[in-house]
């Protein structure tokens, strides 16, 4: 084990390899929705119209909302658990699982609108073996 990010998550040398790669490729994705908030907020704070500003706020909130969820994703990915996720976050632990089950990577291991820790270690599994989750394929096409 070894310890590695900024908030001192244990992992071994293959989850670090695979947490590495996870975290590359969702990097992309928070990164930008950050970028369309902060954008956005730039036209919002140099408009002197307040009712012009509205448009390009809730257009930087719901970036932000996006970034939010492909980043904790990314960090329960690499071994974060969802408790420690919700404590960096700010918010209820009970509020993670459906913000995670809303991001991409974990879209494929929800059900019922939720991501549990048994579909996050099978989310897991399958990053770091190089599959994506298990999809229905019918064997007759009728």
């Amino acid at each position: 084990m070894r310890l590695g990010g900024q908030h001192g998550i244990m992992c071994s040398i293959d989850l670090c390899a695979v947490s590495a790669y996870n975290q590359y490729m969702n990097a992309t994705q928070w990164n930008k929705s950050a970028q369309v908030a902060h954008e956005a907020t730039e036209r919002a704070a140099s408009t002197a119209d307040p009712s012009l500003a509205i448009a390009d706020l809730a257009e930087a909130s719901r970036a932000i909302e996006g970034a939010l969820q492909e980043a904790m994703a990314a960090a329960v990915l690499a071994g974060v658990s969802m408790r420690k996720v919700a404590e960096i976050a700010g918010m209820a632990p009970n509020s993670v699982p459906s913000r995670l089950a809303r991001s991409t990577p974990l879209s494929g291991y929800t059900s019922g609108g939720t991501v549990t820790a048994d579909m996050i270690a099978v989310a897991r599994h399958d990053a770091a073996t190089g599959r994506g989750p298990m999809t229905f394929t019918p064997r007759r096409k009728d």
